[in-house]
């Protein structure tokens, strides 16, 4: 085989790669987005609910077909602040009133064929039983 043609084949199949590469990575399933997940929480559990709202929240999240795994409320030790999913500044601004927890987590809210993301969502509650913040993050695999 002539040297050129051998170069030339490889070289397509070189790009041939390269591109299915790229358009597999490129081809992400997203079904919800954090925005669309923080406007149902601004429109159904507004800052200062009753906890309770914020249970059937988690409790009557759908989402498509995925798949929602569901806490309940705990209460939260003082001395270990929730690390990753919450924003340092807004934590740190509620840390004081926080009494209790509850969290859900949406599975494959986005996925790829490189990386899996689901969407994490916590509610903060207070002495009196009330929402004084929540945190809705992507979180995932790559």
């Amino acid at each position: 085989m002539h040297p050129a043609l051998l170069t030339w084949r490889l070289g397509v199949v070189a790009l041939i790669l390269i591109l299915s590469a790229i358009a597999l990575a490129g081809c992400v399933r997203r079904v919800v987005s954090v925005d669309e997940v923080d406007k149902m929480i601004n429109d159904q559990v507004p800052i200062g609910s009753d906890k309770e709202k914020a249970k059937n929240f988690i409790d009557n999240l759908k989402v498509d077909s995925l798949r929602i795994v569901r806490g309940d409320f705990y209460k939260v030790n003082k001395r270990k602040r929730p690390v990753g999913f919450w924003d340092p500044e807004k934590l740190a601004n509620l840390w004081d009133r926080v009494v209790e927890l509850i969290s859900a987590r949406i599975i494959d809210a986005e996925s790829g064929f490189l990386n899996r993301n689901d969407i994490f969502i916590e509610f903060a509650i207070d002495k009196d039983g009330r929402v004084i913040g929540y945190t809705v993050k992507m979180v995932g695999e790559e």
